[in-house]
């Protein structure tokens, strides 16, 4: 399995209702393509990263050259109507775990990107990936689950991210 994680910052505050409506019937479309295991939205607690984030768990890397997957309006082909808006748009592809953590309501997902031993993160245990994939941003990122108010309390990084999640963990709807 593969972790799939894209990252976007939205320009356009008149067209963001719109799109994060749209991402949330996108994310749905997703769970429909064979391979795509499980899906969840994020948006960031703070400044110096991404404004929003998704996380997949996918089979493989093969999951995007299928027509499924194209037909379905993947690798950015569905949000066309949005792309002036966008002012970041990272897709990595990490392995590493078999599934991506589900974070529920009072959580939060924390990454770092680089090597996760060398920053103290206040007893937070990170599970470290190795990026395989699309633009490889980060050699890896270990990510964690922490209550929301233990995130607050860690302290600012711009290779850390803390997000809150926007949507459930959604799994296969095929």
């Amino acid at each position: 399995m593969s972790i799939y994680m894209v990252q976007q910052t939205f320009s356009r505050p008149e067209w963001e209702d719109e799109w994060n409506a749209w991402y949330a019937g996108n994310l749905k479309v997703l769970m429909s393509v064979p391979g795509f295991r499980t899906g969840q939205r994020f948006k960031a607690m703070g400044e110096g990263t991404s404004r929003y984030m998704a996380m997949y768990t996918v089979d493989s890397a093969e999951v995007f050259e299928t027509q499924f997957y194209k037909d379905s309006g993947g690798g950015g082909t569905a949000s066309q109507r949005f792309r002036p808006a966008y002012l970041v748009w990272i897709r990595n592809l990490f392995e590493g775990i078999d599934k991506a953590p589900a974070v529920g309501d009072g959580e939060c997902l924390v990454f770092l990107d680089g090597d996760s031993q060398k920053l103290d993160l206040q007893g937070v245990s990170l599970t470290t990936l190795q990026c395989t994939g699309f633009h490889r941003t980060t050699p890896c990122r270990g990510i964690g689950v922490v209550n929301k108010q233990q995130a607050q309390g860690l302290a600012g990084s711009d290779k850390l991210g803390l997000y809150l999640p926007i949507t459930a963990q959604l799994g296969p709807l095929y």
